[in-house]
């Protein structure tokens, strides 16, 4: 099994217990009203946030709280097929394995999807990995844009584009949030792998929602998130950070941490990395129990090969000449590159939306609200911290099915808002947090002083 070791994290780490797997089918009050949407036939497009991917996994029970099967519950009686995989998912699911220290580790057992001889396209044409030229474009794996990707023949089937599919069906509403995958990959490799360029995510995205217009349905389009305020970019960093500056209160000459970059090095200091002026991923946790080591251990244990010009007799991560892997840093300059390209797909998003009259849900402004202050409803409170805040899974990407829950109450609002529906929001109190959360004592960098046993299956 891979284990991912998250050492220096910044974060108070709970105990977790398993509630009862209770039946969540009835989740609304029976009186609702949809104004002048028409749910008669229900499409969501999108990656994996719309399929319900979570902690590194597609899998069934938390498929069961995609953002369409919420507001097809929300809504009631309304047919709303998915791509089902059987738990714990077509990849391996992480699972917290130990909480001192805090270890995940990936399931190796693998399910399978049920239900691939449904005869028509799937209503949840969410696909994890693609592009947003994939639903243009893209009928099978391999894709020429995304590469190799299961995920792509599970949903599609060979009946076509995604959009193909989704117009196929004739339908009479459609969600559609598509574009993180676009700028997401650039960041979480550090900058290594290319984004969509802003022009021609703007002509792709005006061609799609064009397509859309064009099947006659009422139409919610969503806003991309800020990527770079996702744990997955936030945890590691300030750990790091404070242990750096715990070495120099020993050692003055440490000056922080030396990263790779394309050409040389980058330095981050402590502050710079408290401060998230750069951040490190939440994959590159593993690397940072080597800090300090002459010996080339790091490379070693990953099987990496060494970087030419590199000497690992020098410290890990503290000497230009054996610096932090590349693929681990976002540097400042990529940060900003990663902010300004979110903002362009943003405006694209939005300048289709008041085109073509379609409702518009700002993911971005809220899960901004959602990093700054947090946000709390039904007695609970999100925060954007991993695992402790309640919003994001294991992965530090996806949504926990209570932070899914928590998008489909405002992707709802905007319906409400723009169609005059009287659609409920969902009680997120109702929906199984994935993780519960319980007290805890926490430790020096944020790892418990708990003794535990060994945490698996978290997951009902």
């Amino acid at each position: 099994m891979k284990k991912l070791s998250i050492l220096f994290m910044a974060i108070f780490i709970a105990v977790f217990f398993i509630n009862g797997c209770e039946n969540r089918s009835e989740l609304i009050e029976p009186t609702v009203s949809a104004g002048n949407a028409d749910f008669t036939t229900f499409v969501t497009i999108g990656n994996s946030l719309t399929a319900g991917y979570q902690s590194g996994a597609l899998y069934e029970s938390s498929q069961k709280y995609s953002i369409g099967n919420i507001i097809s519950m929300q809504v009631k009686g309304k047919t709303f097929e998915q791509p089902i995989v059987s738990n714990p998912g077509l990849v391996g699911r992480m699972e917290v394995s130990s909480l001192s220290p805090f270890t995940v580790v990936e399931n190796p057992e693998s399910g399978a999807p049920t239900n691939t001889g449904y005869a028509k396209p799937y209503n949840n044409l969410g696909i994890p990995g693609i592009l947003l030229v994939d639903a243009l474009e893209t009928r099978q794996s391999p894709s020429e844009y995304s590469g190799e990707n299961p995920f792509i023949d599970m949903v599609l089937r060979g009946k076509g584009t995604v959009v193909e599919q989704a117009l196929s069906l004739q339908p009479t509403f459609i969600t559609a949030w598509l574009g993180n995958n676009d700028i997401l990959g650039y960041a979480t490799s550090g900058g290594l792998l290319p984004h969509t360029p802003p022009a021609t995510f703007d002509f792709l995205y005006n061609t799609f929602a064009g397509a859309l217009a064009s099947s006659g349905a009422h139409v919610l389009v969503a806003t991309l998130p800020n990527v770079t305020g996702i744990p997955f970019f936030i945890t590691v960093g300030p750990g790091v950070g404070q242990a750096l500056k715990d070495m120099q209160a020993a050692n003055p000459a440490i000056l922080g941490l030396f990263y790779q970059t394309s050409t040389a090095y980058g330095l981050a200091t402590p502050d710079d990395l408290l401060q998230l002026k750069t951040l490190l991923t939440l994959t590159g946790s593993s690397a940072t129990k080597y800090l300090g080591d002459v010996t080339g251990a790091y490379y070693t244990a990953t099987g990496a090969p060494v970087p030419p010009g590199v000497d690992i007799s020098q410290p890990f991560g503290l000497h230009p000449a054996n610096p932090f892997p590349n693929q681990y840093v976002l540097d400042p300059a990529e940060l900003a590159e990663t902010e300004s390209v979110i903002k362009s797909f943003n405006t694209s998003i939005r300048n289709a939306a008041a085109q073509f009259g379609f409702a518009l849900s700002d993911i971005y402004a809220f899960f901004n609200k959602v990093a700054e202050t947090g946000y709390d409803i039904n007695g609970l409170h999100f925060t954007n911290t991993y695992v402790s805040g309640g919003t994001f899974g294991l992965d530090g990407v996806h949504p926990t099915s209570r932070g899914y829950a928590v998008i489909a109450d405002q992707f709802i609002s905007a319906i409400n808002t723009k169609f005059g529906s009287k659609i409920p929001w969902i009680d997120v109190s109702t929906v199984h947090p994935s993780i519960d959360l319980a007290g805890y004592t926490p430790g020096k960098y944020g790892i418990p002083n708990i003794s535990s046993d060994v945490f698996k299956n978290l997951y009902y």
